[in-house]
């Protein structure tokens, strides 16, 4: 599907999707996946991903670890890093992710993805279709809907109630989309003139940097790097310049953050829960207070709106991959 009108169709794609994966876990044993530590694995954006989950079983006691599927895949059964795993490939045909899958024993695999008839979705224990759709060549429904099944399935298996509420997402989905556009028009006006941009943010956000930081290099060729935040502090920012900026996603020790950068000359976007005041150099989007998880759906939409009309104003179509590789996919 289009860029644009993929992002656009969030809304609807989210409540449709998070009817499939309510029903697919409802008729799902989950037995397997209740206990023990769990491997959250995948690549690229799922990948990434996988932090917003870590997060949630972490804060209600669960052991878990986010994994490349690649390091899996080395490992190849001689090591087992979990007791039970969580795979996402939205495609379902990641090489890699396929491969990790084979290279475990049977037993607790479980799988989600858009299309449970891929290889990827036959490999599995337990498969659990995404059900979001068409997707665009640079992932974003595919990220949203698998932030959104990430937390039924987090509730689903261990009972908590972590504030998240799946009925109201649509709507404050919608309303980002309309409210920032304009925004988003301004920033890339902004960032259109800088050479580089630092993504900074941790826990649950730290998937937020970590796609938006992707996503920007796939949409508008720009070079990139995600952080987490306290590791930033050691010494990253020092590549920092009035031709690189910053975008520092989170409420907390990101605020102060923020503020030293723009202070210094740095243009820094901030996503943030709390109120503020724009800058010379600083630009604040502010996002609506909700759980982690689901706060992550809508610190990427505005991501992907500017990253979008960024793309427009460098007259780039976000429709493929300059520099695709043929082995990291399996043939459809």
């Amino acid at each position: 599907m289009d860029y644009y009108d993929t992002v656009a169709s969030q809304p609807a794609a989210l409540r449709h999707s998070a009817a499939q994966v309510r029903s697919a876990l409802s008729a799902a044993d989950l037995d397997p996946w209740r206990s023990g530590a769990v491997g959250v694995v995948g690549m690229g954006a799922s990948s990434f991903a996988g932090h917003a989950l870590v997060d949630r079983l972490r804060r209600h006691g669960r052991p878990a670890f986010n994994l490349d599927a690649s390091t899996v895949m080395e490992l190849a059964g001689r090591a087992l890093l979990a007791d039970s795993y969580v795979f996402t490939s939205e495609g379902g045909r990641s090489r890699e992710t396929v491969e990790a899958v084979r290279s475990l024993p049977a037993g607790a695999r479980l799988g989600l993805t858009n299309d449970p008839a891929s290889p990827f979705g036959e490999a599995v224990d337990l498969v659990v279709g995404l059900g979001h759709g068409p997707d665009s060549r640079v992932y974003t429904i595919g990220y949203t809907a698998t932030l959104q099944a990430f937390s039924l399935l987090a509730t689903a298996l261990d009972g908590e109630d972590d504030g998240d509420d799946l009925d109201a997402l649509p709507a404050q989905v919608d309303l980002a989309l309309k409210s920032l556009a304009g925004r988003a028009e301004e920033l890339a006006g902004r960032l259109t003139a800088l050479d580089s941009l630092d993504f900074v943010g941790r826990n649950a956000s730290l998937a937020s940097a970590s796609e938006g930081a992707l996503l920007f290099r796939e949409a508008t060729h720009t070079a990139t790097s995600a952080f987490e935040t306290f590791q930033y502090l050691h010494g990253p920012m020092e590549g920092l310049s009035g031709r690189r900026g910053c975008v520092v996603i989170g409420s907390e020790r990101e605020l102060s953050l923020a503020s030293f950068l723009a202070e210094r000359g740095i243009f820094t976007v901030l996503l943030t829960t709390e109120e503020l005041e724009d800058g010379e150099n600083l630009a604040v989007v502010r996002i609506a207070d909700v759980a982690p998880l689901l706060r992550g759906v809508l610190e990427i939409v505005p991501l992907q709106l500017v990253a979008g009309e960024l793309a427009r104003r460098r007259g780039l179509k976000i429709e493929g991959f300059v520099y695709s590789q043929k082995d990291t996919k399996i043939p459809a």
